[in-house]
């Protein structure tokens, strides 16, 4: 028993100047350990150490693109939704449809629309016309690229001259639309 307690109050000593010395080891710690991630990265090719490149954002550019978004039900999003969006860029000019399903409690319906809009470098600025249960209604919306495919810019909307515009000044939600292939059905 004599032992145990001697072994514990090693221990305890041990951790006690661990802790008054932490800032001392910690960063010399983490420089070791982001630096073994960091050459996990390299790849050895005839002696020669070359970086991988990340992977880079998708490229809008000028032709056909298509993109999907589904999102599940959830307690704090209870509607099921399901859209495909198929645009055509040509130089800074985006047009193009939309077309979606959403479902949840007390709604169930389909939408379809046209959006215009612009691209400038790796940004979409588009006005959807869409029509939902035969009510028609305009809505601003602001899409990025990143690594597969394009991201919505989802803000809080506010009505102006009879368009819902993305309210910047609110923090907003980003929606994930992974690139498809474009087929003729759809």
């Amino acid at each position: 028993m004599k032992t145990i307690r001697i072994i514990l109050l090693i221990l305890i000593i041990i951790g006690l100047a661990l802790l008054a010395t932490q800032k001392i080891w910690v960063p010399k710690l983490v420089d070791r350990i982001i630096s073994s991630e960091n050459k996990s990265n390299v790849i050895q090719i005839d002696d020669k150490s070359t970086m991988i490149p990340p992977q880079a954002n998708i490229s809008l550019v000028d032709g056909r693109q298509c993109y999907t978004y589904s999102h599940e039900a959830t307690t704090t999003e209870p509607y099921k939704v399901s859209e495909f969006i198929d645009i055509t860029i040509k130089g800074e000019s985006v047009i193009g449809t939309k077309k979606g399903t959403q479902s949840g409690p007390d709604l169930t319906n389909g939408y379809t629309g046209s959006i215009v809009g612009t691209l400038n470098k790796d940004t979409i600025t588009s006005v959807l016309s869409y029509t939902v249960e035969g009510s028609k209604g305009k809505e601003k919306e602001i899409y990025k690229t990143n690594k597969t495919g394009i991201e919505k810019l989802r803000y809080p909307l506010i009505e102006e001259k009879g368009v819902l515009i993305p309210d910047m000044t609110k923090e907003f939600k980003i929606m994930n639309y992974s690139r498809v292939g474009c087929t003729s059905s759809n």
